[in-house]
């Protein structure tokens, strides 16, 4: 059996998780709005981990194409303090 495809644009979830600081949000954000120009802030959740040491954002964000999320998640993974982005 063929995988799913994924029919673009749609609503699409990406995971960053990243050691906690202050300016951590920001700094995602940035990433984000410069990959989709300006977004709602109910867009993003996010979840520190139980000592506060991580913190997870769930950005759920219109993709227009595979592209856009392969650049992106270069970014993400070069920028300061992510760990992992799925």
């Amino acid at each position: 059996m063929e995988p799913e495809k994924i029919i673009f644009p749609c609503d699409y979830p990406i995971k960053v998780v990243a050691r906690a600081s202050d300016d951590l949000r920001e700094r995602i954000d940035a990433v984000f709005a410069a990959h989709f120009g300006a977004f709602e802030t109910h867009r993003v959740a996010v979840r520190p981990s139980a000592n506060a040491n991580f913190v997870a954002f769930t950005y759920t964000m219109v993709v227009q194409h595979v592209d856009q999320l392969g650049k992106l998640h270069v970014e993400l993974q070069a920028s300061e303090g992510v760990v992992m982005v799925l």
